[in-house]
């Protein structure tokens, strides 16, 4: 246990004399005049001797400099921070949208992270709260993503290995294009728009993200059957709150008979929303490998058709094989000229060029 420290009368005159040399004193140079034989460790403002002198200055109303003093950090979030937070506040936590902005290193206590919660505050409930209040009677209008930032917020909701926005790869910032491109076509915000409910435009949404985020070389017509297939996700899921609902009806309708009449209606809607439902499975099948079939049919075309050309260029880049080139280039040359040469000293040679027979040559 530490001990209090006391100081002498002649201690407290040497601390007074330090500070009217007109300068005020630093802690440690104090400590030093007062205690000129202590370790060099204990010349801290922090230490029992540190304290000791420090509580006498404050009796006499005194203050001895510091090296340095602590300025509280401050951090404002910027407009377009506070754009992304307002728009993605209903559905993400404000942990979630700190990281998202500012590396997903960010601790809880981080004061990005207090001036996010901060910023919150300021937000109208009716936002906040927007997906579960929000009336599903009206049809609301849809925004897609215009920004390679809120393209990669959509993604990283929907997909769970999503994008690292702070290291993204040239292929990564391609499909991110396309991406948003994908999602700006009439069909796509026709589809979307149709939906009154948030969970089906949520559902819609994801199953196309899902599906198309990483696949920057789609026909448009296969953008469109993408679009029909996550209608069909939509149509599916539909189906099944359905079933379940008249299962609960015909739970119900046995509990108050005991078991001795059921509905026949309920029991022939059950088998029908049953059989609708594997047949969109079925469609949803049939039409995922009919668009994975297809595409791999396509880039196999494109990779046969650029293989001749790629070995090609693949064979310049290396230096042997450039230069074996070259050497066959300047062989087939050398070759060329000789024979040329060589014809060219032919008499019987030239005389065909010239029309002339060698009788015609010698006897004129």
């Amino acid at each position: 246990m530490k001990k209090d420290i006391t100081l002498s009368d002649e201690q407290k005159k040497t601390i007074i004399d330090q500070w009217k040399n007109g300068k005020t004193p630093m802690i440690k140079d104090l400590i030093v005049a007062a205690f000129p034989n202590l370790d060099e460790k204990f010349y801290d403002g922090r230490s029992n001797y540190g304290r000791a002198v420090k509580a006498y200055l404050a009796e006499k109303g005194l203050e001895a400099g510091v090296t340095s003093k602590y300025v509280k950090k401050t951090f404002s979030l910027t407009e377009e921070q506070k754009e992304f937070i307002y728009n993605n506040c209903s559905t993400m936590k404000a942990l979630e949208m700190t990281r998202e902005l500012f590396g997903f290193k960010i601790s809880p206590l981080d004061q990005k992270h207090k001036e996010v919660k901060k910023y919150l505050s300021t937000i109208d409930n009716k936002v906040i709260f927007s997906d579960v209040i929000k009336e599903d009677t009206e049809p609301q209008d849809y925004t897609p993503p215009k920004t390679e930032q809120k393209a990669i917020t959509k993604i990283n909701k929907y997909v769970h290995d999503g994008l690292d926005k702070n290291n993204l790869k040239s292929i990564e910032k391609k499909c991110i294009a396309k991406l948003i491109g994908y999602m700006h076509t009439y069909r796509f915000i026709h589809q979307i728009s149709t939906y009154t409910a948030v969970k089906n435009k949520d559902l819609f949404e994801s199953s196309f993200v899902r599906y198309t985020y990483d696949k920057p070389d789609l026909t448009q017509e296969e953008v469109d059957q993408y679009i029909t297939l996550s209608a069909e996700m939509v149509i599916g899921a539909n189906i099944q709150v359905r079933v379940e609902r008249l299962q609960e009806l015909l739970d119900q309708c046995a509990e108050e008979t005991d078991g001795k009449k059921i509905a026949m209606s309920l029991t022939e809607s059950i088998g029908t929303a049953q059989t609708e439902y594997n047949q969109c499975i079925n469609r949803q099948t049939k039409l995922l490998n009919e668009l994975k079939e297809k595409r791999s049919q396509r880039l196999s075309k494109e990779i046969k058709e650029n293989a001749s050309i790629l070995n090609l260029v693949e064979m310049w880049k290396e230096e042997e094989s450039r230069v074996k080139m070259i050497k066959l280039a300047e062989l087939r040359k050398n070759s060329l000229k000789e024979e040329m040469e060589r014809l060219s000293t032919l008499d019987e040679i030239k005389c065909r060029i010239m029309g002339l027979t060698e009788e015609e040559v010698l006897n004129g």
